[in-house]
């Protein structure tokens, strides 16, 4: 080589090493690689992390003695003003020549001997090439355990902050989990098998990551609730109270409809009315006795009263179901409000939670009932109506003295004018007369 392309070689190489440096130190400070070298790994990963183990140190190696040869270059380059044939030769070999040399225990240990041998020598091509590939097998580790926690370590992170603000709420409560025990434990675990084998045992857990999350996150939602209700518990409760009075009154409205369809209409295809007002009262009052278990021999859950076989009775009393739990609503009751054992709050505010919707439920129950009973009375109403104007019409057309008119008219008018009335006759008798009216049989 001549002293100018010496020069030039030397130049390159110099930017190639400290790219390369660059690289390397890039990849030792990487998060991902860092935590594979301090954590405790098992499984997949932990045999794919041995291979990375060995082909960085090898990288390392190569790297150090691909510095020492350049190093050694630069010292002779620039020891004299002017290379003399002697220099240049030398550097000639250094810089194309086989003057990287690996020890044997640097080497892989399916490629080494039990003999003495000094080493193997690579180019400094060489070396960058064997460097590379060792960049490449590390960073290829890197990339897949990075894809794994960058795609399930969020949702366990968001899963963990929520547990821990459910866990805030109710040490402010002084309240206690079990659910939220196991959601903690569950998080932990998960978090040991993402951070020992994400390319194991660890990969597969997406699932259940975004199960737990939604479990905290619901966990986090009730502890909120239970705190909002110990805020405004008096204010809370009373618009309760307000609600199931509203409910007895709906119920005794339709109980007094109820009568009045009977007396006023024959045969009549009542709907059932419900009678849960007590009922939740009951569980009303129960949100702050303490101790208080379901109530034996009084309304039944789904709505009536007990017959003599312990059954609901056939009666009335029927209604649509209330929500789940409504038969325990009092047994994680105890400990009035502000008293003793915050734990009751987690507790109270799932039972007032379930005891408002109940109490709209039968609102809305009540409330159709009686639409459904004045529509009864609605339709003897409405019969009577369009029997006077059938009878209008008659006049209208000089007809009001036939005979036969008059006495589809009468016998119409007296069904409807008759309690209980006969809606089903009273419809075929006013049915009957307008077709008399408009020329066709009665």
């Amino acid at each position: 080589m001549s002293a100018e392309g010496v020069q030039h070689a030397l130049r390159v190489r110099r930017e190639e090493r400290d790219r390369i440096s660059g690289d390397v130190l890039d990849l030792d400070a990487h998060t991902v690689f860092r935590l594979l070298g301090g954590s405790a790994l098992h499984g997949e990963t932990a045999r794919r992390w041995a291979d990375a183990e060995r082909r960085a140190a090898l990288l390392w190696t190569l790297l150090d003695a691909y510095r020492e040869v350049l190093d050694r270059a630069e010292r002779i380059a620039g020891s004299r003003r002017r290379l003399g044939a002697a220099e240049l030769a030398e550097l000639t070999g250094l810089l194309t020549g086989p003057a990287v040399r690996l020890a044997p225990e640097a080497r892989p240990v399916e490629r080494r001997s039990l003999l003495a041998s000094p080493g193997e020598r690579l180019t400094l091509d060489g070396a960058v090439a064997a460097m590379d590939a060792a960049f490449r097998d590390v960073t290829a580790l890197v990339a897949d355990v990075d894809a794994v926690w960058s795609a399930v370590l969020p949702g366990l992170d968001t899963a963990a902050a929520a547990a821990a603000a459910a866990r805030g709420l109710l040490r402010g409560l002084g309240d206690g989990d079990p659910e939220l025990d196991a959601c903690e434990r569950e998080i932990e675990r998960l978090r040991g098998e993402l951070r020992g084998d994400p390319l194991g045992s660890g990969r597969g857990q997406a699932g259940a990551v975004e199960r737990t999350a939604a479990t905290a996150g619901r966990l986090r939602e009730r502890a909120e609730r239970a705190t909002a209700l110990r805020r405004g518990y008096g204010a809370h409760r009373e618009a309760l109270g307000l609600l199931v009075g509203r409910v007895a009154e709906a119920e005794e409205e339709a109980r007094r409809t109820r009568d009045l369809v009977l007396v006023k209409i024959a045969s009549p295809a009542l709907p059932a009315l419900p009678c849960l007002a007590p009922l939740l009262r009951d569980r009303l009052t129960a949100l702050d006795r303490p101790g208080t278990g379901p109530r034996t021999g009084g309304p039944d859950p789904a709505g009536g009263a007990r017959g003599p076989d312990g059954g609901p009775e056939a009666s009335e009393g029927r209604s649509e179901g209330l929500s789940e739990g409504s038969d325990r609503h009092s047994e994680d009751s105890a400990g009035g409000p502000g008293g003793e054992g915050g734990r009751r709050w987690l507790a109270r505010a799932e039972l007032l939670a379930g005891l408002e919707r109940d109490a709209e439920q039968a609102l809305r129950q009540a409330e159709r009932a009686i639409a459904e009973l004045r529509e009864l009375l609605a339709r003897r109403d409405e019969l009577r109506g369009r029997l006077e104007a059938f009878r209008a019409k008659a006049v209208r057309l000089g007809r009001a003295e036939d005979p036969v008119l008059d006495r589809l008219h009468r016998q119409a008018y007296d069904l409807l004018r008759t309690a209980p009335c006969d809606l089903r006759r009273a419809t075929v008798a006013v049915t009957g007369y307008r077709r008399a009216i408009e020329g066709g049989a009665p």
